[in-house]
């Protein structure tokens, strides 16, 4: 089994960065850009991807949300409050539970996520640019084959369940 695994990254700092580090370095980059590409549709990178999330599967509680991105039910529902004033989400009783307030996205939200996904999907294309087809395939397929393989913790059971329905929407046929 082991010569089918990858050699194991060399501790020689001097010559060749961690794979961890390398990997932080890429997401905080494309993190920050990505702020950058979403900034004209008024939106931060937290709030696309509620607005993501309510387009895959809409009427989910604010509960339901801060469990799914491992935050605190305060914040979730600060982020909430910040969509509907900007009138990009609305609320409605759960047709289940009359206690329970569903968030879903309004037209102006489709409009606004679909400003922002195009962004999204510029700079995706622009960051990728210097892979060839082969290499982004064989970049995807290892980040997918790493997020199956990591063991999930308790506090990201929520983000778990968000990849895997994100993942599920991706690979979709069209």
């Amino acid at each position: 089994m082991a010569e089918n695994r990858a050699p194991r990254a060399t501790n020689d700092a001097a010559h060749s960065p961690r794979t961890l580090y390398l990997v932080k370095q890429v997401q905080y980059k494309t993190y920050v850009r990505l702020e950058d590409a979403l900034a004209p549709t008024g939106i931060t990178t937290a709030q696309f991807r509620i607005l993501f999330t309510l387009a895959q599967r809409t009427r989910r509680s604010s509960a339901e949300l801060s469990r799914m991105f491992g935050v605190k039910p305060q914040t979730m529902i600060k982020q909430i409050a910040i969509l509907e004033t900007r009138g990009l989400i609305g609320r409605a009783m759960a047709p289940s539970n009359k206690r329970v307030l569903e968030v879903e996205l309004t037209d102006e939200g489709q409009r606004v996520l679909a400003e922002a996904n195009a962004n999204a999907i510029a700079l995706e294309d622009e960051i990728f640019s210097v892979l060839t087809p082969a290499e982004l395939e064989q970049y995807r397929s290892a980040m997918m084959k790493l997020l199956r393989a990591l063991p999930q913790t308790d506090h990201e059971a929520g983000e778990y369940q968000l990849t895997r329905e994100v993942l599920h929407e991706v690979n979709k046929p069209s």
